[in-house]
């Protein structure tokens, strides 16, 4: 996951979101952590302070955005145990001591130096190259923030960017360190190992009651009910208000009219491009493609152009930004060589391969996408206006069934839920968009209490009210024998195996026959060789790897199989010192060296900069907004 957040760190968004993920590490060992400040706060760096609204809304910006990345739901749970929740505050916490110190030596920049620098930033461009004033627009509403505010963000990232600059410029990198480097990464070792099977070497005795019940009582937190939690939600979202909504046919005609483009099918032609340094050349080579002489890859690579750089694509006519080019691409007929085109950039001639004609929609065929479309418009003011009326009903003291009744809106009963969202058979008790935000809210809110409302999804908002807590119970000994004998027998075979591994590891540090020992235990031996840190060769997992680097030559130890059901033995046999690194491989791994030095000296600095302003963090706070005072229990 965290490989996520780096790869995610291009974009303005993600830089602003994670530009500080090295301070990361600096920030939680500090002395003055304490939990007796006010609700409200998460932490205090100096005279700044970051609210629980600022940091619920960063972190929730942060999981959205690895959801996305890694194409499924990405749960609170998971990110505190990856430590995304600590890293989001953490590069909170550094940001703000920069802040203080930037504003302690009066550095500052002007609102038309921020807006320029945002005018010029190619990540708010549109296709024709020039800022987009619809696509910002867009991402303010993703970001969830106004303009001005904004603008505060980028003024202080651009003042932290200066200052960091003047304190990284003129790193060097030591020879000795690249050494080390180059040593850590491309040496390889080749490695003999054997599986050990469990049914065949050993053999756990069937267990007595007496073992179970011994067994049962040092096990018990294994063995408990999860806390349940009854309650009910109102849940008020633009695809149930859609169901609302009455439209007529001539009102969708006339929405279908008004934009009738956006359902035509355009035009898509895949067009091939060769771009050439003067129009003289390019004309030289249009006469031999079209005379036959040449054929149009070899013209390209004539001109130092990869096949990437040729093929364009698959394209409708508005794709192209260039609107020569666009011109010509959708004028000339099918593997046809254009004019010398005279584009913006560069002298071009185009090839078009394939055309896949476009088709003008009726409203017929597109009526009910009209008619979802114009609903969800609809939808979105009556949901503004429901959320106004329900504030204004439990104002009123009404409860929840009763403002259901009365506004129309879903009341969702919930006899119980664990902290997964489930009832006591394992299903799930909730069919809404993003359902863990409801139960998170649940599991953090005492009966009684009244909570502000959570979105649902990206265009609904859910009111909770917790009726009663049935706390975690063990479960009777009796009633789950069968699952503590299950428990048992797994846990000695471990047990068993562990044993029996570290007397095999032994055994090949003594000299003794790898093939024969793995023969006693059902085993045979297999053979990686030349493998480096970083790979993940077949039947060895990323631990046993890490073992094996550890290990001097002819060395051995064990480690556990990918199902965690077995160990697997293995010894060193080869280690290959890295070679000499070519020049272009030395000089990238250079500047990797000196961005970590870089990071290091930040990391330094900040954390300085930290004790010197005082960091203060409301662990109970934090529990709070991440859920990790409902996961405690």
């Amino acid at each position: 996951m965290l490989d996520a957040l780096r790869r995610g760190a291009s974009s303005f968004l993600a830089k602003l979101l994670l530009g500080l993920l090295i301070l990361s590490f600096g920030v939680w060992g500090i002395a003055d952590v304490f939990t007796g400040f006010g609700r409200g706060n998460v932490a205090t760096i100096g005279d700044t302070d970051i609210t629980a609204p600022e940091y619920d809304r960063v972190l929730r910006m942060e999981l959205d955005g690895l959801s996305a990345e890694n194409e499924r739901r990405i749960t609170m749970e998971e990110a505190r145990r990856e430590g995304v929740d600590r890293l989001v505050l953490s590069k909170m916490i550094g940001q703000a001591a920069l802040r203080e110190y930037t504003d302690e030596l009066n550095m500052g920049l002007s609102q038309d130096l921020v807006v320029e620098g945002l005018l010029n930033d190619p990540g708010f461009a549109g296709p024709d190259g020039k800022f987009s004033r619809t696509g910002f627009n867009d991402f303010l509403a993703r970001l969830g923030v106004s303009e001005n505010y904004f603008l505060s963000l980028r003024r202080d990232d651009d003042l932290r960017q200066q200052l960091s600059s003047a304190i990284l410029t003129g790193t060097v990198t030591p020879q000795a360190m690249i050494d080390i480097a180059n040593t850590y990464r491309n040496e390889t070792r080749t490695i003999e190992f054997f599986k050990i099977d469990p049914a065949k070497s050993v053999t756990v005795p069937e267990p007595d009651d007496a073992k179970l019940q011994a067994y049962y009582n040092d096990n018990k937190s294994s063995f408990m009910t999860p806390e349940y939690r009854k309650y009910n939600a109102i849940v008020a979202s633009t695809d149930e208000l859609k169901k609302e909504v009455a439209l007529t046919d001539e009102e969708l005609k006339a929405a279908y009219e008004a934009e009738e483009a956006i359902y035509d099918v355009p035009e898509r032609r895949r067009i091939q491009q060769i771009a050439f340094k003067d129009k003289a050349t390019a004309v030289a080579a249009r006469e031999a493609l079209v005379k036959g002489t040449k054929n149009f890859m070899d013209v390209a690579k004539e001109t130092g152009a990869k096949e990437s750089d040729v093929n364009l694509g698959k394209l409708t006519k508005a794709q192209l930004i260039d609107p020569k080019i666009a011109d010509a691409a959708f004028t000339i007929e099918r593997d046809a060589i254009s004019e010398v085109i005279e584009g913006r950039f560069a002298n071009v001639v185009l090839r078009v391969i394939e055309i896949e004609p476009g088709r003008t929609s009726t409203f017929e065929e597109t009526k009910e996408k009209v008619r979802d479309k114009l609903a969800s418009q609809r939808a979105s003011t009556l949901l503004q206006e429901r959320v106004d009326l329900i504030e204004e009903a439990r104002n009123a003291g009404k409860t929840k069934k009763e403002i259901a009744e009365e506004l129309k809106v879903r009341l969702i009963e919930v006899a119980a839920s664990d902290a997964d969202g489930n009832d006591p058979s394992g299903k799930a008790v909730l069919d809404v968009a993003t359902p863990e935000r409801i139960t998170r809210l649940v599991f953090r809110t005492e009966p009684g209490t009244v909570t502000e409302p959570v979105e649902v999804g990206s265009d609904g908002y859910a009111w909770v009210e917790v009726l009663s807590v049935e706390p975690p119970k063990e479960k009777p000994f009796e009633s789950i024998k069968d699952e503590v004998k299950k428990n048992y027998i797994d846990a000695e075979r471990r047990r068993l195996v562990k044993e029996l591994a570290d007397k095999l590891v032994d055994r090949v540090k003594a000299g003794e026959d790898l093939a024969k020992l793995a023969a006693e235990v059902g085993g045979t031996v297999d053979k990686v060789e030349d493998v480096k840190r970083n790979m993940s060769p077949p039947g060895l997992t990323g631990d046993a790897i890490g073992a094996a680097f550890s290990l001097p030559l002819n060395g051995a130890t064990s480690a556990l199989t990918v199902d965690r059901g077995t160990r697997t033995v293995l010894k060193v046999v080869k280690i290959t010192p890295p070679g000499e690194l070519p020049k272009s491989d030395k000089d990238q791994l250079v500047q990797e060296m000196r961005r970590e030095l870089q990071n290091d000296m930040l990391i330094a600095y900040v954390t300085n900069l930290q004790d010197r302003f005082g960091v203060s963090i409301n662990e109970q706070e934090v529990k709070r907004v991440t859920g990790a005072d409902v996961a405690a229990q």
